[in-house]
């Protein structure tokens, strides 16, 4: 008698039990479980979920300035204060260090139109000048012309120049050597010169005898004046009343990157002697 109650309560334990899973019993017999679905009806519909967020915290101001769209970023540069257009993303990259290192420069000279830092440093200590040295020459000459800071370096001690020479960009360092920045292309640890220049012996030497031969006064006093100025205020020098001459030579209007004309893709262009000069 005590057994067969026994055997009941585990049967009803078992029946709550398992109808709570989803299941149902025909009888309290061995008799076969089947799968009960809900009603078609009854079913939640589906949630899809988001795509994944890769862009790092980017703001839209970094994926217009990045794509080059102008219409799109001038719009919105004109309702956003300068905390917002050096907004940093993950990497405490700037819009102004993406369009340097996508190339685009009608972004970047819109970007510092609107007061963009010019030597905004990421988590690692890379600024739109070294994005832009390894690539884009036409765009590192915008950022030096708008006072960017040709020797700063990297939390690994990596100048834009040093940066240039491992690219083997001749013209990025055609350009920084114009605008005064130190000659340090050699790695540290070795000495030695990288491979990208190891083939060029004109260029190589034309950066020794750089180390040799100071600047020329009127160069190291355009290089002072420029210091004393800062970059916010290098674009005051427009509404200065001095000849014009001078006011362009302040402003680094004489910069020019060396004429590439009939180089072929993929050739290494052979430096005229004559652009190798000290300024």
């Amino acid at each position: 008698m005590i057994r067969v109650y026994l055997e009941e309560s585990v049967s009803l334990l078992l029946v709550s039990v398992i109808t709570g899973m989803g299941f149902s019993i025909s009888s309290f017999s061995r008799t076969e479980i089947r799968s009960v679905k809900p009603p078609a009806t009854t079913q939640p519909a589906r949630r899809y979920q988001p795509a994944p967020n890769y862009n790092y915290k980017w703001t839209e101001v970094h994926y217009e300035a990045s794509r080059g769209n102008l219409e799109k970023l001038r719009t919105l540069l004109h309702t956003l204060d300068k905390e917002q257009i050096d907004r940093k993303d993950y990497y405490g990259k700037t819009p102004l260090y993406w369009a340097a290192y996508k190339g685009q420069r009608s972004s970047m000279e819109l970007l510092l139109k609107h007061g963009a830092d010019v030597n905004a440093q990421c988590k690692h200590g890379g600024t739109p000048l070294h994005a832009a040295v390894g690539l884009f020459p036409e765009c590192a000459l915008v950022l030096i012309q708008h006072g960017a800071d040709v020797d700063l370096p990297d939390i690994w001690g990596v100048t834009p120049m040093y940066l240039a020479a491992c690219s083997g960009q001749i013209e990025c360092i055609h350009l920084l050597v114009q605008a005064g920045a130190k000659i340090n292309y050699k790695n540290k640890k070795t000495g030695e010169a990288p491979k990208q220049l190891s083939s060029r012996p004109t260029l190589l030497a034309w950066l020794e005898r750089l180390v040799r031969e100071p600047h020329s006064l009127k160069h190291q006093c355009r290089r002072v004046v420029r210091h004393a100025l800062g970059p916010a205020r290098i674009p005051a020098l427009c509404t200065l009343h001095i000849p014009l001459s001078l006011r362009d030579y302040l402003m680094f209007q004489d910069l020019h990157i060396p004429d590439t004309m009939g180089q072929g893709a993929g050739e290494h262009r052979t430096v005229d002697q004559k652009e190798l000069t000290v300024p």
